[in-house]
């Protein structure tokens, strides 16, 4: 255990940048985004409204209910710009990560410490999972933070007491919970990805990205062209299947116009599952049928990126 600590202690500091870097450059952008909008005005029926102007409004015409609501669905869905870069990080962390070492030829003196291939994927694996949302969380927390001072100031400005916006903590809490589980619960229904990116990083003898797009890409036109001369449809592929997977991830994202909620979990354009953002449907994808077949998918890739590791050194 001390080893494979070790070793996720290595992987934040050789990807600082990414790790740690991202998520405030991240958060900055949307406190940066919050101050600006305090110097807009916005036309309303005709008539033009500052930002003071549309607070006071908002404030009167609203119940607390009302309020506490708004600022539940604020909460969650301004955590998908987020998520979103989340993804794109741990998607690009994962590609090189048994990649660059070969590059460079590190990988000699990695391979030289007390410290297996086994070990060595799993704290990669695990940097991804749990180590990157967790960092992503922590900066998340502290923007809302930053966000609540600055917004607490302005409704003072405007000669309302912060308390009536923010009097109920458990709102925030109750999110904040929902975002953590959400994002912990998509890194396990993301494996199948991971573990191909993974096995991609241990073989692809240069530009990863390729190897890890184009095999699917080919497979999803032959399949297509297959199924075409059949039954003339292009209903069954690869894509198909991967478009499907995405769909119905457990992830946060703002709701679609005219869906009951603000925010749904996935994106609503699959009904094998219930997209109502709450721990239960999350929990309803993690044991389903679906994930066992993912879980095997990523142990056949994980076996092969161990496999390659293995043999990286070879002549």
């Amino acid at each position: 255990m001390n080893r494979l600590l070790a070793l996720v202690r290595r992987e934040f500091w050789e990807n600082k940048g990414a790790l740690r870097t991202t998520p405030l450059v991240i958060g900055g952008i949307c406190i940066a985004i919050l101050l600006m909008s305090f110097f807009t005005t916005t036309h309303i029926d005709a008539d033009l409204y500052t930002t003071k102007d549309l607070l006071r409004k908002a404030m009167a015409e609203t119940t607390p209910e009302m309020r506490n609501e708004i600022l539940y669905q604020f909460t969650l869905g301004s955590s998908a710009f987020f998520t979103l870069v989340m993804g794109f990080v741990v998607f690009f962390y994962l590609l090189g990560a048994l990649y660059d070492d070969r590059k460079d030829r590190s990988i000699l003196f990695w391979k030289s410490l007390p410290a297996s291939d086994t070990l060595t994927i799993a704290s990669k694996l695990l940097t991804a999972m749990l180590l990157t949302p967790l960092i992503f969380f922590a900066v998340l927390l502290a923007t809302y933070l930053v966000i609540a001072v600055i917004g607490s100031i302005w409704l003072l400005l405007v000669d309302v007491n912060p308390l009536e916006l923010f009097s109920n903590v458990f709102v925030a809490v109750k999110a904040w919970g929902l975002i953590l589980a959400s994002w912990l619960a998509n890194s396990i229904w993301s494996l199948p990805l991971y573990g191909w990116l993974l096995l991609v990083s241990a073989f692809a003898p240069r530009v990863p990205l390729l190897f890890a797009t184009l095999p699917p890409l080919l497979l999803t036109v032959l399949q297509s062209w297959i199924e075409f001369l059949r039954t003339f449809t292009f209903q069954n592929n690869v894509i198909s299947v991967v478009k499907d997977w995405f769909f119905n991830a457990p992830a946060i994202f703002p709701g679609p116009d005219g869906h009951q909620s603000g925010v749904v979990l996935g994106i609503p354009l699959s009904g094998d599952f219930d997209h109502t953002v709450s721990l239960a449907n999350m929990l309803d994808r993690l044991f389903s049928l679906q994930m066992l077949a993912g879980l095997a998918v990523a142990a056949v890739f994980l076996a092969g990126a161990l496999w390659f590791r293995r043999r990286a050194t070879e002549s």
